[in-house]
C-alpha cells in the first residue's frame, strides 16, 4: 500500500541500505518554516527559470494545473512537481 506524507510529493520509499531518512514534523514547525502549499505565478516562474507569461501560457495549455484563490491564480507544489516529471519523461511538447 502506498503511503503519502504531507509535503512529500512522492511515495515513502523503504530504505534498501538500512539508512533512515528523517523528515521534519510539520506540526512542530513554525509558520515561517513551513514550505508553501500553493505557489504564486512569480514563484513558479523563478523555479522554472521562465517568465510569468510563459507560466500563464503553460496554465492555459493545461500543462500545469492551477487553482484560483479569489482573483489570484496559484499552482500547488504537487502540480509543479508533476509538470517537471513530465518534462523529464519527455511527455510534453
Amino acid at each position: 500500500m502506498e503511503q503519502q506524507q504531507l509535503f512529500n510529493l512522492g511515495t515513502v520509499e523503504q530504505p534498501v541500505d538500512g539508512t533512515v531518512t528523517v523528515r521534519p514534523n510539520v506540526w512542530l514547525m513554525t509558520s515561517e518554516e513551513l514550505p508553501p502549499l500553493l505557489l504564486t505565478v512569480e514563484q513558479v516562474s523563478t523555479l522554472l527559470g521562465i517568465g510569468r507569461h510563459g507560466v500563464y501560457d503553460l496554465i492555459r495549455q493545461g500543462a500545469i494545473r492551477s487553482v484560483k484563490v479569489g482573483a489570484l491564480r496559484r499552482v500547488s507544489a504537487r502540480a509543479l512537481s508533476e509538470y517537471v516529471s513530465t518534462l523529464e519523461l519527455g511527455e510534453t511538447g
